[in-house]
């Protein structure tokens, strides 16, 4: 599917001319090399100080003379000033020309040093380019930058200059549909939202990778949402995958989520789309409503809820098979609480790590991290009351695919959550569960004769490796639920 792009000329080496520093002349090379320069060029930054070589680049017609640096960056503003212009056009403008500016001075501080001081610059030369130059940087510009370009702007107005007419409703265009699709694993997910000014409408498309850990892979603008749409529900249906339409809050927990992770571009062109839309796709997503339907996406969204947000809880009774004399807990968690969230809650009722492998699996499927060679879907995306509706309901949990504990699952209960519980939370439970790494069930049941024989070639060697000084310290027998509850409260705590 087609990208928009809004071209307009950029040079980072009026930039670099206007600083007059020595250590614009390393960016300018930089800027100069990733251009193509010949290297005719570039050697004319080998000698002489940075007022020599930018004369010199001058009289080769590479850079303006310093002196006419600021005007020239300022005119390069001008096409904003047609009539017709509308927001988008002009924040892409603002977008793009920070990307470059960004690229040239990749420094956050000095990056966000420089172009304050060159909003300044621009205020005090003045005129309608200027004015529109401050106006995106006032919308779209760094979050250190745009108080200062804002106020620019506003004394320019006052002055007697007269903004142009997109200026009034930068930033804030009306919310219209959102729509996308994902794929059966929930590796990938694609959504799309759009936006209206007046009767023109563009979209944000947006690649989720959660694969790559749940960022944003891709993202862009396009004033062609109906084409964007067309080829979404093409997408899907090559793939028999199910296109969806969403409410604007429904988006917005996903977007949401997707901008808590790393963005996970892969390719040069996602690379380059993601510095450049990242934080347009960031104000956009601030824009949609934060009420409505609940997706509950989130991988690392809290599982601790009151009555009023949990409808329903889950009593799970979870055991760990072939444990003998048995090991089980009992559990309470909403209802709604996803397969991902389900797991760190059995490995804090347990005391496992959570350095191994896991896998959920029932009739419907099996969940976890997504493998499309295991045939294994994404849990983060699936929930309880999807894949075990009823009181009865069964699941097998396996944790480390080495020693392979085995969980059997069943739903106890469905009921009401109380109004004055939090969720998730460890009712009762049966001795303690087994170390990590010791061999499975039967390398579990070894280890728990060694350490009741001291005569025993391996008692010392064992006692060792749990890091115990005596058996005194080792009660297989021991449950401890003001502990585990402790766990489950700090792995809620960590959701928020």
């Amino acid at each position: 599917m087609a990208k928009r792009r809004t071209t307009r000329a950029e040079n980072t080496g009026d930039m670099d001319a206007a600083s007059g520093t020595a250590d614009e002349v390393g960016l300018l090379r930089q800027a100069l090399a990733a251009a193509g320069a010949p290297d005719e060029v570039l050697r004319m930054l080998d000698t002489g100080g940075p007022d020599e070589i930018f004369a010199r680049l001058a009289e080769a017609d590479v850079l303006p003379a310093p002196a006419d640096a600021l005007p020239n960056l300022i005119a390069q503003w001008t096409p904003l000033l047609a009539r017709g212009v509308d927001p988008l056009t002009a924040e892409i403008s603002g977008l793009e020309f920070v990307a470059a500016f960004r690229s040239a001075e990749p420094d956050p501080d000095r990056f966000a040093e420089m172009l304050t001081a060159l909003v300044e610059d621009t205020a005090a030369y003045g005129g309608a380019a200027a004015l529109a130059f401050l106006r995106a940087m006032a919308a779209v510009g760094p979050a250190t930058v745009r108080p200062t370009a804002a106020e620019a702007a506003d004394r320019l107005v006052a002055s007697g200059l007269t903004d142009r007419p997109w200026a009034k409703d930068l930033g804030t265009p009306k919310v219209g549909t959102c729509f996308g699709y994902k794929d059966d694993l929930g590796a990938q997910e694609t959504v799309a939202v759009t936006f209206r000014y007046g009767r023109r409408e563009h979209a944000i498309a947006v690649l989720i990778d959660h694969d790559l850990g749940g960022g944003v892979k891709d993202c862009w603008p396009t004033d062609e949402p109906d084409q964007i749409r067309a080829a979404y529900r093409i997408s899907a249906a090559e793939e028999g995958l199910r296109f969806a339409d969403y409410q604007p809050a429904e988006a917005r927990a996903i977007l949401h989520q997707a901008l808590e992770q790393p963005p996970c571009p892969v390719e040069p062109d996602q690379i380059e789309d993601v510095d450049m839309f990242l934080d347009l796709l960031r104000s956009r997503t601030a824009l949609l409503p934060d009420t409505g339907p609940d997706r509950n996406v989130s991988t690392r969204q809290r599982v601790s809820r009151k009555a009023s947000s949990a409808a329903t809880v889950h009593r799970l009774k979870v055991s760990l098979r072939g444990a003998r004399p048995p090991i089980w807990r009992r559990v309470e968690v909403p209802s709604d609480t996803s397969l991902h969230e389900l797991h760190l809650v059995i490995q804090a009722a347990f005391g496992w790590e959570n350095y191994h492998m896991w896998m959920f699996e029932n009739g419907a499927g099996r969940y976890g991290i997504p493998d499309r060679e295991l045939d294994i879907r994404s849990a983060a995306v699936r929930k309880l009351h999807d894949v075990a509706p009823r009181k009865g309901s069964r699941l097998n949990y396996t944790y480390d695919f080495g020693d392979n504990w085995e969980h059997s699952i069943v739903v106890e209960e469905v009921r009401a959550a109380e109004a004055d519980i939090s969720y998730p939370r460890c009712v009762a439970g049966r001795r303690t569960a087994p170390p990590e790494d010791c061999g499975g069930v039967w390398g579990y049941e070894d280890l728990i004769e060694i350490l009741a024989d001291p005569t025993h070639e391996e008692h010392a060697e064992r006692l060792e490796w749990l890091g115990l000084s005596s058996t005194a310290d080792f009660d297989p027998a021991h449950f401890d639920l003001e502990g585990i509850n402790q766990e489950l409260a700090q792995v809620a705590a960590g959701w928020r």
